[in-house]
């Protein structure tokens, strides 16, 4: 008997709304500012001063780092501000040896330092040299967060990137594009790359790397 009454106590209890907590707005764009040092005033994002220097990046998509007593910034082109990787990423300068390079993917070989100027390149080496090779703003216009990670070959002392590489033992080619096709027949390399015929059409960029990932 109690538990029957226990359900019908249960039953007729007053049902209490489900409260659906909203999102939290997003975060406000990044304003500019504008820092002086020496008699020199600069205006822009991620500004940085020096002993001896100062300096901006042009837009909320760039970066400013301090190395080698100076100050480097550098901003990615407009295609990758409209195309971003599905994983947000910032671009970065790295130096070695009083060589300072700014992008995506930096690397680091042999007292040298070299980047990728999209988030959609490769970097390697090649007898103790960095190589970095990016797809045409055109494939990254087409693909978008999809592009196609491009790869490289090597053969002796020639190197090649792109997609659908091929490589005789002292040659290599790559095609520019992933609709791309190389052929090798003969030790005669014949590659191709259709042209794009999208026409890419843009609204307001997305927000910064920075930004998304607070």
């Amino acid at each position: 008997m109690l538990p029957m009454l226990a359900l019908l106590l249960l039953a007729s209890a007053p049902h209490k709304p489900r409260v659906v907590e909203e999102p939290p707005p997003p975060p406000p764009p990044p304003s500019p500012e504008c820092i002086s040092s020496r008699g020199r005033t600069v205006c822009g994002f991620q500004c940085k001063t020096s002993a001896s220097d100062l300096d901006c990046a042009q837009t909320p998509y760039g970066t400013c780092e301090v190395t080698n007593g100076g100050v480097y910034c550098w901003d990615p082109p407009r295609v990758v501000i409209h195309h971003p990787p599905r994983t947000p990423v910032s671009p970065e300068c790295k130096s070695v040896r009083g060589k300072v390079a700014c992008g995506f993917n930096c690397r680091l070989s042999n007292g040298e330092v070299a980047c990728n100027n999209t988030p959609y390149g490769v970097c390697t080496t090649h007898f103790g040299k960095l190589v970095c090779w990016d797809p045409p703003e055109s494939v990254i216009h087409e693909y978008a967060e999809a592009t196609p990670r491009p790869w490289c070959v090597n053969a002796s002392e020639d190197i090649a990137c792109g997609f659908d590489c091929k490589a005789t033992r002292t040659e290599a080619r790559c095609a520019s594009t992933p609709r791309g096709v190389c052929k090798l027949v003969d030790q005669q390399f014949t590659c191709f790359d259709p042209p794009s015929l999208l026409h890419c059409v843009h609204g307001g960029p997305p927000e910064p790397a920075r930004a998304r990932a607070r």
